[in-house]
């Protein structure tokens, strides 16, 4: 099945000793990864609190989307619509999402994918798979 990545899934790769069942999920999963993540991941690097941190995980960035650039997948007008359709689900007014969840959350249920995350109850509408166990 398809699985779109949570940026906690991409940020777990990027360590130097990645916990093993994450990297062996990853190189055998049909993995990709929603724009929304990219922005998550670029928003977190400008507010790190210093120049070197911002540039390493820049530098991670621009290494992932150089070597699995083919994996980003976009938001199109039919994730807009899911996205407004779920934003005002019962599940979201129960419990609303954050900034990145929701639009990864509608771009997983717009193209028939689970998220790929530590954190499941972040997402009100798509399943979800744990890479960690």
């Amino acid at each position: 099945m398809t699985s779109f990545l949570d940026s906690n899934v991409l940020s777990e790769l990027w360590k130097q000793n990645p916990d093993a069942k994450v990297l062996t999920w990853f190189q055998t999963a049909d993995g990709y990864l929603p724009v929304p993540v990219i922005a998550e991941i670029q928003e977190g690097a400008e507010a790190a609190p210093s120049a070197a941190r911002r540039a390493a995980i820049n530098g991670r960035l621009d290494a992932f989307l150089n070597q699995h650039g083919i994996l980003v997948v976009a938001w199109d007008a039919e994730t807009s619509r899911t996205w407004g359709r779920l934003a005002h689900s019962p599940e979201v007014k129960r419990k609303p999402q954050t900034l990145w969840d929701s639009p990864i959350d509608a771009m997983a249920v717009r193209h028939g994918a689970v998220v790929a995350t530590r954190n499941a109850s972040d997402f009100r509408h798509a399943k979800t798979v744990n890479p960690w166990g």
